[in-house]
């Protein structure tokens, strides 16, 4: 909708805007299923995903640090790991995009991939930390499922809106 030139004046406050609405929606599932499955939602890396094919590598990893660094504090309350997880995920999505032609399958799958690193990578520094303890069946049963389901469904429905609001038109 915006232009390239205009629209990145406004992408740190509309990815700060997904990042909290990434976070109530998380706690809402999980309220909804009574702290049974905790799907996380993750409209920040399908924005990042879209951005990343539209903006330049230095002003998208730069935006992704202080982000990550905002999350860590408001969310965690130890500086780090998001803050080194979010970048890492927009160098990984700039590095593949010379290789992958990308249509709707594979955005969805990258999509996918994206957001099981993410998950797995998180978790880890929270494993290597002793941040957490986390047994490897829960994490994947309820969390990595309905998380990945979650981002299945969310990119099914915000995909078209997504592209339109990144593009260069």
């Amino acid at each position: 909708m915006l232009k390239k030139d205009t629209m990145k004046y406004y992408l740190p406050v509309v990815l700060f805007l997904l990042m909290l609405i990434d976070g109530h929606l998380t706690r809402m599932f999980v309220e909804w299923s009574n702290g049974q499955y905790m799907a996380s939602a993750h409209f920040l890396i399908l924005a990042l995903l879209f951005c990343s094919m539209k903006f330049p590598k230095r002003y998208l990893l730069i935006t992704t640090v202080v982000l990550g660094a905002i999350f860590d504090t408001y969310y965690i309350g130890v500086i780090g790991i998001y803050a080194v997880a979010l970048p890492l995920m927009v160098f990984i999505m700039y590095s593949m995009s010379s290789y992958i032609h990308f249509n709707i399958f594979t955005e969805f799958f990258s999509m996918i991939i994206f957001v099981t690193g993410y998950e797995l990578f998180t978790l880890a520094v929270q494993l290597i930390f002793k941040l957490v303890s986390v047994n490897n069946t829960y994490f994947i049963t309820r969390y990595l499922g309905p998380t990945l389901l979650l981002t299945m469904i969310l990119f099914a429905v915000f995909v078209f809106p997504f592209k339109k609001l990144f593009s260069d038109e």
